[in-house]
């Protein structure tokens, strides 16, 4: 930074000399409207990061360099280029051949009111964007940047500036009081660290809105300033000037906090810093949309907007840039202070004061010379507050026209840095990886035309906008070079190799055309059945039939219904049944009538073999030969007229009909009878009942026919009661081994009293009948009853009972006497009945 003084006194020499100047705006005008300049749009308009074509932007590092003055003009009558190359003419060389450039060649620009001088340069540090969702997106953006500037400067003041008090006289200047000098000379350097944020307020549609906001913590990195609201002076005979009516004050940062023997960088963020503020940019974006919907498609079953695609027709934006201000406030290293308006003042040989001879401290001398009131360790420097107004207007594919109003919003009188008002024109072509803009543009309140250009390719974008500074033309109005390096990933559609709105991500058959409901394998008959598991991939059908249609709806699909167009039954293959028979319709003789499929499907009530349909009588059987009808039988003896030999007369069948006869007239026919001469009851097939053992009990009433017995015993002898006992005594006492057919010794005394019975009453049959429980096997329990009774017989014939009087049956676990659940009842049931018969 100048010294202090030198910064005070004659400040504005340098600056008005200065021979170029740079574009307005700071430069950068040819990535205004770029939709690929990634966290470069942010300083224009920062909702100009919503809806980017760039996902993630990443800029490495980029610098501007912009020098401006309203005074004075290069007018050379070489180019540099010419200098470059050694071509240049030997006129305009010295007696060693160099080239000379002489201070004839900044030609004044006079007129057009006060002058202005700007020396700025910026260097944007690592910064990076990123786009959250379609409707959200941040950046966080830091940059260092620097201002050196005076503006409101007269043109009389400008002139003896640049040519000296001496030749005041000379250019009109001398012996009078001039009053138009006042003046505002600014320096700020500061490190901006930002955080901005955009949306959209809109889906995609014909008038689509979005904003942003960017806010900054700025770190003061050193600065000054000097505020001139009027001085009166007047300079004499060319060799002193007199100054009056002093309102004037300044501030500065002290350039000795940077020569300290400890200084670090780090300084400036610590608790030694110089400076610190506050700021922010507010950005609004509408763009008119005619054709939003062809952006538009369907992917992966949603709706989604190509977002690798510029949309409008027309942009408008409209931003405040660069609200807010550094305060410098370090009580070692900062100052402000302000002239005193005490006395006039007059010096002599203003061109012969050394810089070196006034000193380290500028407020010290000050306040020798002049005197200083007010005095402070802090102030505040503006930044360069500008309204800026852009439009965008696509011309066709890759063609854009823009518009940029930048309009510097900072009061002449304020303390700060200023946005150089201008109007610039930019038409550009643009793509993802390469773009090319040509600024024109309007400065110098709009009086001053210059030209731009901006290429970018890649990460790599250079510009400028002032070809003619740059280039080096032989009449030039500044200078402005722009460069940066960054990469960008833009934004991709959903790729979908088959077009079938599935995603290649998501898509099993990438490249196969499909639908979604099968994330993209192919159903082409559109039935909701993919095509690797339809059996008719070509026809519509049902999930139920593996894809296979069914026209009529009978649940039986097409390939195998007999009948695909009528509703029919799964059990006949899909044919119709209407009577439910079983029998299809086609092939059913009475289709609504049921009937088995052995008739056609008719039904034959009476079942004599003639469907009801043909039968006269379908409800009474009859033959076939008489239409299903019976033939009459008129003496109802079941033999019809038609084979009845005495039809009025009742006769069995056997006999045509007719009735047999009855010679001996017990009513038992004679081929029934077997006694035909002699009556004899029916019962008896018409022969009289016998008495075998003449005991008046006739044989069919007799129960021992061939034994004689009283009328009252039904024709069998009396069991005395002594000769029961006998029985029931043998058949209580009678006892076998468990699961045996041993008879045990205790049974033998009544067994041997029951043989003596038997022996003494030959006319006696004993039956033996053997019982078991239900513990074993059926078989097993048959065999043991049989054996048992067999037993009892082989032990009696033993004592002498003839075998031939003793008959025995067996039955198993049959005909139980007792309950088998209980021990006791099981006892029972393992027994020999004992039964007297007789012949």
């Amino acid at each position: 930074m100048a010294k202090p003084l030198r910064f005070l006194v004659l400040a504005l020499v340098p600056l008005l000399t200065a021979p170029l100047r740079p574009a307005a705006a700071q430069g950068w005008t040819g990535l205004a409207h770029s939709n690929y300049a990634g966290t470069h749009n942010l300083y224009i308009n920062p909702a100009s990061i919503a809806d980017s074509r760039q996902k993630f932007y990443v800029s490495f590092a980029a610098a501007d360099l912009n020098v401006y003055n309203t005074y004075l003009q290069l007018d050379m009558p070489y180019t540099p280029w010419q200098v470059w190359r050694d071509n240049v003419g030997n006129q305009y060389r010295d007696g060693n051949g160099k080239v000379v450039f002489k201070v004839d060649y900044l030609r004044e620009q006079l007129g057009y009111g006060p002058k202005f001088g700007s020396v700025s340069a910026e260097l944007r540090l690592p910064s990076v964007m990123l786009s959250l969702s379609p409707r959200h997106s941040i950046a966080f953006s830091n940059r260092v940047r620097s201002f050196v500037q005076v503006s409101n400067v007269s043109e009389n003041l400008a002139r003896l500036s640049r040519h000296g008090l001496p030749e005041a006289e000379r250019l009109g200047l001398a012996n009078q009081l001039l009053a138009d000098n006042s003046f505002n000379i600014g320096v700020n350097n500061y490190h901006e660290f930002a955080l901005s944020y955009a949306r959209t307020f809109s889906p995609n549609t014909t008038h689509f809105f979005k904003g942003g906001l960017t806010l900054k913590y700025l770190v003061g990195l050193g600065g000054g300033y000097v505020l001139n609201e009027g001085i009166n002076y007047q300079v004499y005979k060319g060799d002193s000037i007199q100054l009056q009516n002093r309102n004037v004050s300044y501030g500065y940062t002290d350039y000795n906090y940077y020569t300290r023997p400890d200084f670090r960088v780090g300084d400036f963020y610590g608790r030694q810093r110089l400076g610190q503020g506050l700021g922010a940019d507010l950005g609004l974006t509408y763009e008119w949309r005619p054709e939003a919907a062809r952006y538009q498609y369907r992917m992966d079953n949603a709706s989604w907007t190509d977002n690798t695609r510029n949309k409008y027709k027309l942009r408008l934006g409209l931003a405040f840039s660069d609200l807010g201000a550094v305060t410098y406030a370090n009580a070692a290293y900062v100052r402000r202070a302000q002239l005193a308006n005490t006395r006039t003042i007059q010096w002599g040989q203003l061109d012969t004061l050394k810089y070196s001879s006034l000193g380290t401290s500028v407020d010290q001398t000050l306040a020798r010379v002049v005197g200083l009131q007010g005095q402070a360790t802090r102030f505040t420097s503006y930044l360069p507050t500008a309204l800026r107004f852009s439009a965008d207007y696509a011309v066709r594919k890759h063609l854009y026209a823009g518009l940029l109003w930048t309009q510097n919003l900072l009061p002449a009188t304020t303390i700060g840095s200023r946005a150089i008002s201008s109007l610039a024109l930019t038409p550009r072509v643009e793509f993802s990886q390469a773009e090319l803009s040509l600024p024109l543009l309007l400065t110098n309140n709009y009086r001053s035309l210059q030209v731009g250009a901006m290429l970018r390719l890649g990460p790599v974008f250079v510009g400028s906008d002032n070809l003619g500074g740059v280039f080096g033309v032989t009449t030039t109005t500044g200078y402005d070079l722009y460069a940066g390096l960054g990469f960008a990933l833009d934004k991709k559609k959903h790729k979908d190799r088959d077009g079938d709105q599935v995603s290649d991500k998501l898509d099993r058959c990438p490249t196969v055309k499909g639908v979604w409901e099968f994330k993209g394998c192919p159903d082409r008959d559109g039935d909701h059945v993919q095509d690797t598991e339809d059996e008719c991939p070509d026809t519509p059908g049902l999930l139920a039939f593996k894809g296979c249609p069914d026209r009529d709806g009978d649940l039986v699909p097409d390939k195998i219904d007999d009948c695909p167009d009528l509703p029919g039954v799964p059990a006949l293959r899909g044919c119709p049944d209407r009577d439910g028979d079983g029998v299809k319709d086609a092939d059913d003789k009475c289709p609504d009538l049921p009937g088995p499929a052995e008739h056609a499907g008719c039904p034959d009530t009476d079942q004599d073999g003639l469907y009801d349909n043909l039968d006269q009588c379908p409800t009474v059987a009859g033959p076939t030969e008489n239409q299903g009808c019976p033939f009459p039988d008129t003496d109802g003896d079941t033999v019809l007229d038609k084979d009845d030999a005495c039809p009025a007369v009742a006769g069995p069948v056997e006999n045509k009909g007719c009735p047999y006869e009855d010679a001996d007239g017990d009513t038992v026919l004679d081929k029934d009878d077997a006694c035909p001469s002699i009556a004899g009851p029916v019962e008896n097939k018409g022969c009289p009942f016998s008495d075998a053992d003449g005991d008046t009990v006739l044989d069919k009433d007799d129960e021992c026919p061939h034994t004689p017995g009283p009328v009252a015993n039904k024709g069998c002898p009396v069991i005395a009661a002594a000769e029961q006992k006998v029985l029931n005594t043998a058949f209580a006492n009678l006892q076998f081994a468990f699961n045996k057919d041993i008879i045990l010794a205790a049974s033998y005394p009544s067994l041997n009293e029951l043989a003596q019975l038997l022996q003494a009453r030959p006319e006696f049959r004993l039956r033996l009948r053997g019982y078991t429980d239900n513990v074993g096997t059926p078989q097993y329990n048959l065999t043991l009853s049989r054996k048992r009774a067999e037993a009892v017989k082989r032990y009696l014939v033993g004592k002498g009972v003839p075998a031939e009087h003793i008959r025995s049956e067996y039955f198993g676990r049959k005909n139980p006497v007792a309950t088998n659940k209980t021990a006791a009842g099981r006892a029972r049931n393992r027994r020999v009945e004992m039964k007297v018969l007789f012949d």
